[in-house]
Order: C-alpha cells, then structure tokens, then sequence
C-alpha cells in the first residue's frame, strides 16, 4: 500500500472514530438532560427548577473555562506531534507545564473567587460552595485534553475515540448514581470532578510512554496554542453567554434567577440539537475543502461550499421546523417536571437561532480549511460581542424569552456575516431560490402542524415529527431543491478525494 493511501486510510478512519465519539457523547450527554431535572424534583423537591438551574449555571462556566483549555491543547499537540511523532514526548511534557500555569490559574481563580463570583456577578452567595467544589475540574480537564492531543497526533484515532466514550460513559453513569444516593447537586458535580480525575490516570496509562526525541520548547507550542485558546473561548463563550447573564440579570418578577435560569437551561440544551446534528459534517467537509485548496481547484471547492450549505440548511430548517412547533409537546413529556413546559417557547426559538449557527460552525471550518482561520476567529468573536449586547439588554425587561430571542439574533448576524464571507472566497453561499423553497416547504410544514391537533403521548409526538419532516423532505423534492444527482456526485467525489 503506498503511502498516499495509507493516510487517505488513516484520515478515514480517524472521520469516522471520531464522529462516532462525538455522537456517542452528545447521546449520553443527553440522558443527563432527562434525567436531572427528574432526579432533582423528587429527591430534592425541586418543583420550581431551582437545583437544575444552580449545576447548569456552575457546569456551564466551568465548561467554558475547560472547552477553552481542551480546544487550544487538542490542536497545539495534535499540530506539533503529527508534524514529527518524534516530538511527542517533549510536546506532551511542554504543554502539560503550559495548561498547569494557565488551567492552574484559572482553577485557583474559580477557587478562590468563588464567593466575589457568587456575590457581585451572580447575586447567587450559596453558589460559592458549588464553584469552589467544581473548580479542579478545570486543571483535572486540562491534562486530559493534552493526553488526547498526544493520541491524536500519534494518529491514534481508535485509542481517542475509546477515551471520549468511556469518559462520557464514567459521568453519566457517576452523576445518576450520586444524584440518586441523595447527594443532589454535590453529587452531580461530584461524579463530573471523579470522571476527570480517573479518566486522566486512565489516559495517561493507555498512552503510555513516549520515546524520547526532538526537543520542542514552550515557547515555540505557546505561540500556537493562543490563538486556538483565543478562538475557542469566543466560540464557548458564545454557547454559555446567555445562561450566565440570566443568572445574574433576571428580572424578579418572573420567578427566581436559579429557576429561572433552570428551565432556560433545559430549553438551551435541547435547542442545541440543529449544532449537535451538523458535528459529522463539519468533520467531512473540512478536508474535502482543504484538499481542494491545496491542489488550487477554486471550482471544485467552490462546488463543495455551496452544496454542503444547501444541504446543511435544507436537513436543518426540516428538523427546526417539526421540533420548534411541537416544542410545547416534547417539554411537556412526563419525564420533564410540569415547570420546564413554560420554556418551550424558549426551545422553539433557541432551536431556530442554532439552526443558523449551525449553518456558521460549517463556514468557520470552510474558512479554516482554506487557511483563514482569523476569519472564524473573528465571525465568533463578532457573534458573542453581540449576543453579550442583546442579552444584557434583552433579560433584564423579558427574562429566558428575551435571552433566547438576543442569542439567537447574534447567530442570525453571524450567519449573514459568513454568507458574505463565503461570497468574497468563492463567489458561492446559498441561492436565493434555494432560502425561497426552504422557507415555503418550511411553512407548509408548519401550517399543517398548527392545524392537525396533537392527540398526546411520547409515540404519538414521535410519529407526528417523523412524518412532518418527511413531509418536509416530500416537498423539496417536487420544487426542485432536493436532487439526488447532487447527492450522488458528492460521494462520487468523496470517494475520489
């Protein structure tokens, strides 16, 4: 085998591993939020939202903080070992002396400012305790995320990919049980904080240790790493953004902020299904796009942006649709307590502006790929500076309605932005013709919902989505934007590149 096809063969694999741990992630991530909020209304009482509002609220900024740590190391040691696998000791030790002073930092940061925290930005003194006790997360975290960049340099994609899981499995399976010894709250922090610790003992173990090599000094992974931690903490940012300025902004006469913050918690998370469904494709078009670039083909990866976005928006705005105007149904569900079903309309909304976010997150990578990763550095940092705006202006008069309504207008900036983007790099974004049919299939779609009563229970609601979004499906194809020769050509390419 050449050697050509043994990285088309080891880049496949890793594509499909890694998608697979993502997935696998989300999924399980998700039992969390049909869990909790049940778990912690009949041990704890939680009638009002209040217990599942401080974990989101504590969780959340904690997932700030690490996403940004994660996002900057994965890249920076993916980047230098895969490079020189010679290097891999060095690098890894290299950056585990960085993430120690910067996870460090932020860690005695979170610890030690927990109660200014609590008391001047949230208004929330009994939050202090819950950030103190998450805080080693942060640094716990950290280490991990080096180890994983250190596999997935090394090409090590099955290893990574087995890690994610079993640390997704870990938190899961640790969080439901100590929720259900009656450990509340504690002990839904209290098995994220255990994950992190055994995973990283467990990691370190299965790498194992690494020859020695060329030397790579701090400095020279530094000035990689920054810019990858500038970059995730804009894209992170805005993911937790608006949940953390309700905390600290709600308006009283709407309930209190930690329930407040509870129920917009379970409507952000569920509104983010559009991002978690375009994961495996940000993952294909990245290198398709880049192979394009490299080889100087402006016609071909011109061809790729302007189908992945027609696709990517034609699937999401079906999905949304049928979600959004059933999303008074699936958050009144048994399995969600009676006071989450007053943010489906926060849901519905929400649902709409990750749609368009979704839509960005795939031009981010295009840009990237095409080596313009300022441009997406610059597309989020734009995006939370406005969602930052609208939500401080927004939640004080309107509460999680106006939160969900700020987000998702700073999303729909963004997305306007990168189709201008899109259109100065390749003279391609999304036809006028191809928005005009979405938007009408969309409406039928919709109509039809409204009008047709629901008659109740989880298999009748499944069956209503899966119908209306093959409804949706039935429509683009007889106006003309669904076209299975583009779909066949795309693989043919695919399989080409």
């Amino acid at each position: 085998m050449s050697t050509s096809q043994t990285t088309a063969r080891q880049a496949g694999s890793g594509v499909f591993w890694l998608t697979l741990a993502k997935l696998y992630f989300m999924a399980t991530g998700f039992l969390l939020v049909i869990f909790l909020p049940k778990l912690f209304e009949k041990l704890s009482g939680d009638t009002t939202g209040e217990v599942y509002g401080e974990y989101r609220v504590v969780v959340g900024l904690v997932n700030l903080l690490d996403m940004v740590l994660i996002g900057g190391a994965i890249q920076a040691v993916s980047k230098f070992i895969s490079e020189r696998e010679d290097r891999a000791r060095s690098v890894k030790w290299q950056t585990l002396r960085l993430q120690a002073v910067i996870g460090g930092a932020l860690t005695l940061a979170l610890f030690f400012g927990a109660d200014a925290i609590a008391r001047h930005f949230y208004h929330q003194p009994d939050l202090a305790f819950y950030l103190r006790l998450a805080a080693p997360i942060v640094l716990l975290y950290s280490f991990y995320a080096v180890i994983i960049g250190c596999m997935n340099g090394l090409k090590r994609f099955r290893h990574q990919a087995t890690m994610d899981m079993l640390f997704a499995t870990l938190k899961v399976a640790l969080t439901i049980a100590l929720v259900a010894a009656g450990l509340a709250i504690n002990g839904a922090i209290g098995g994220f904080l255990a994950t992190s610790a055994l995973m990283l003992v467990l990691a370190t173990a299965v790498l194992g240790r690494l020859p020695r090599g060329e030397a790579v000094s701090w400095k020279a992974v530094l000035s990689f790493e920054w810019k990858t931690l500038l970059y995730a903490f804009f894209l992170n940012g805005l993911l937790q953004v608006d949940l953390q300025l309700l905390m600290a902004l709600a308006p009283p006469e709407l309930g209190t902020p930690k329930s407040q913050a509870g129920i917009y918690g379970l409507a952000l998370q569920l509104g983010q299904l559009p991002y978690v469904a375009t994961i495996s494709v940000a993952f294909v078009v990245f290198p398709l796009v880049s192979g394009a670039t490299f080889a100087n083909d402006h016609e071909r990866a011109r061809s790729y942006v302007a189908t992945t976005n027609r696709y990517v928006l034609a699937f999401l705005a079906g999905l949304v649709t049928v979600v959004a105007c059933d999303a008074q149904a699936l958050m009144s569900l048994s399995f969600f307590p009676a006071v989450y079903a007053s943010g489906a309309r926060m849901f519905a909304i929400l649902s709409v502006g990750y749609l368009f976010f979704a839509c960005v997150m795939i031009n981010a990578n295009v840009f990237t790929a095409t080596g313009k990763p300022v441009w997406s550095m610059l597309l989020f940092a734009g995006m939370l500076v406005i969602s930052v705006v609208l939500n401080a202006l927004a939640i004080p008069r309107f509460g999680g309605e106006g939160a969900a309504v700020a987000s998702s207008l700073a999303m729909f900036a963004g997305f306007v932005a990168a189709g201008l983007m899109c259109r100065h790099v390749f003279g391609a974004f999304l036809p006028l013709a191809t928005l005009v049919r979405t938007v009408a299939a969309s409406a039928v779609v919709a109509g039809l919902h409204f009008v047709i009563p629901h008659p109740g229970g989880l298999v009748w609601l499944l069956l209503r989505l899966c119908l209306g979004f093959v409804l949706y499906c039935a429509l683009l194809l007889a106006l003309g934007e669904l076209r299975l020769a583009d779909m066949n050509r795309a693989l043919a390419r695919r399989r080409g590149a």
